[in-house]
């Protein structure tokens, strides 16, 4: 024995960071976490069985801590939507990401389009192998989309909108004023950050209060006209009643002038 002592497997350790920064700007990292990861964990909200992450590591082999990758984005399906602090294949049933999104740049390119691709590819069998370029840097539309097929990623063609579609993920992939976003498929709108959604709820909840301000007013002018036209109906009918007061007076002075005085002796006709 030359004295180094083997570790059992329960004692493997499987870091969560390799002390790297998440991106290379703001740009990458609002992209990867505002919205790559956080649009698509809303979109699959309620769904159990379909986990979005990124910027965690992913072991494929049990006891090997060496063999990891940490995709900006990706999907797995089939296994429960929780934390996670990093991502064991082997303790998820061996399911693996359909779906991986890299943020990528020019002094990242050799490596997403070289070993990360390769591994994708050859190791974890990735189906849909997205690259999108924040800066326009090096891909022409800043979107590049891939499909595996038969163990080769070929190149995903665009629709007649310019998006990608990914079948994986049911959605288009696009690019507006320089961001990435993702549509449901045809639809005009992408889907909206949380910042978005958060601004959309509040102008929906402001326009419900103006709404409810504005019936509040119709009610309350309703009434007062409702009470307006009693207070004049109350008004026509007391001026009605002295109206038929005076004429019953009138009628009665009338029969009493008509009667006159008689005198002594006369006899009624």
């Amino acid at each position: 024995m030359d004295g180094r002592r083997v570790l059992p497997e329960q004692a493997v350790v499987y870091p969560t960071r390799d002390g790297k920064p998440m991106g290379e700007t703001d740009d990458h990292r609002d992209e990867m976490k505002d919205y790559g990861i956080n649009v698509l964990k809303d979109r699959y909200q309620g769904e159990p069985q379909v986990y979005v992450s990124g910027n965690n590591f992913i072991y494929p082999t049990e006891g090997v801590s060496a063999d990891s990758i940490s995709p900006d984005v990706y999907v797995v399906k089939g296994v429960p939507d929780r934390q996670r602090d990093v991502y064991k294949v082997w303790e998820e049933g061996g399911h693996l990401p359909c779906f991986v999104l890299e943020v990528t740049s020019r002094s990242t390119r050799l490596e997403d389009l070289g070993a990360k691709m390769a591994k994708y590819r050859d190791d974890l069998g990735v189906k849909e192998y997205f690259l999108f370029d924040p800066r326009g840097e090096w891909i022409p539309g800043r979107l590049r989309g891939f499909v595996l097929e038969g163990g080769v990623y070929q190149p995903i063609q665009a629709l007649a909108s310019g998006r990608l579609p990914s079948h994986e993920l049911g959605l288009e992939l696009g690019v507006v004023a320089g961001h990435l976003r993702f549509f449901e498929p045809g639809a005009a709108e992408p889907l909206p950050t949380r910042a978005e959604r958060a601004e959309r709820e509040a102008r929906r909840a402001d326009a419900e209060r103006k709404r409810a301000e504005t019936e509040h007013r119709r009610a309350e002018t309703e009434r007062l006209r409702a009470e307006a036209e009693r207070l004049r109906a109350e008004a026509e009918h007391r001026r009605a009643e002295a109206a038929e007061q005076e004429v019953r007076r009138l009628r009665a002075e009338l029969e009493r002038l008509k009667g006159g005085p008689r005198a002594p002796g006369d006899d009624p006709a």
